[in-house]
């Protein structure tokens, strides 16, 4: 990355494809602009524009309202909740801004008796050790949130909104405890309508003649042919973060789906090769009968559902 200035500093490689450099104030100053300059193992070199380094407004608060809102469908409406930011626009160098937004929610598995029938097709029962009930499951949030502040007056902007986070019982996302982690971007006009057709490409109802991603405009060029098209978008951005909570949301349902993971009885199976295992069995009680069969390995550890670790999280 070079300044503006002719200060540069080199990324390297810290794993295959990925490539990462300590960036400290003395090198990031607001107000300087930046490129980035590629050198590809093959020999080609691609340089972006000159991008400036702009300040950004901070997060003054951010709360939730519950609320009924459509999910899957217009017709299919389901409670949950929403959240929103406000913060303060009183700078003119606040031109443009971009949010992402990253949720972390607790997910408890049922409380029964796990067993595994192992590769070795030995079959016991699962230690608490390997028996994980209480998860961490952390996922970003795709849609693209940005808003050109030149139309606002200075003063305080009030609820932002956000993705809307819906009741459902299987999920569990309200179920027990829901973090969001929102951070907030500057950006410069450029970048600002980059991600404007961005979002228009990947999140509006697509038909048959609207714009495809691939007319995304770069302001990355390889330096020796204008011609090649680039992929992707450089811009410098400064950035503030802030995490709320929502546990137990007043005036909605938050029971456990009933049958979530319960075990039930199947007809009898085929053979079972080495490569069939291992297999993952629970059992539970329910109406004083014991019921004991196959369930999927995340009903016994959920650890197995995606972005789930067993480690509590420092912030949580």
């Amino acid at each position: 990355m070079i300044r503006e200035d002719g200060e540069f500093k080199e990324f390297l490689e810290e794993r295959p494809g990925f490539y990462g450099c300590d960036l400290d104030n003395t090198f990031l100053q607001t107000g300087l602009s930046y490129i980035i300059h590629v050198i590809t193992p093959d020999g080609n070199e691609y340089e972006s524009d000159f991008d400036k380094l702009r300040p950004v407004p901070v997060i003054d608060s951010i709360y939730y309202e519950v609320e009924k809102a459509s999910y899957q469908t217009e017709s299919d409406y389901t409670d949950g909740i929403r959240f929103f930011i406000d913060f303060t626009f009183n700078d003119e160098a606040f031109e443009y801004i971009r949010w992402n937004v990253t949720e972390t929610y607790e997910f408890h598995n049922p409380d029964m008796e796990a067993f595994i029938w192992d590769v070795d097709f030995s079959y016991y029962m699962l230690p608490d050790t390997s028996n994980y009930r209480i998860c961490y499951i952390t996922n970003p949030l795709t849609e693209i949130h940005s808003m050109a502040l030149g139309y606002l007056d200075f003063g305080i902007y009030i609820k932002k909104p956000f993705a809307f986070v819906p009741n459902i019982q299987q999920e569990q996302k309200l179920k027990h405890k829901y973090s969001v982690l929102i951070k907030q971007y500057s950006l410069g006009e450029e970048a600002f309508h980059y991600w404007n057709e961005l979002k228009k490409t990947s999140q509006e109802q697509g038909f048959l003649f609207d714009r495809q991603p691939a007319l995304l405009k770069s302001n990355i060029h390889n330096v020796n042919d204008e011609e090649e098209t680039v992929l992707g978008f450089f811009s410098m951005a400064g950035i503030v973060e802030r995490r709320a909570f929502a546990e137990k949301p007043e005036g909605i349902d938050l029971s456990l789906y009933e049958w979530y993971c319960f075990p039930v009885v199947k007809g009898p199976g085929g053979p079972v090769s080495r490569e069939d295992l291992p297999k993952y069995y629970a059992r539970a009680w329910r109406d004083g009968v014991s019921v004991r069969a196959e369930v999927n390995k995340h009903c016994v550890d959920c650890r197995a559902y995606k972005n789930s670790t067993h480690i509590i999280p420092d912030f949580w």
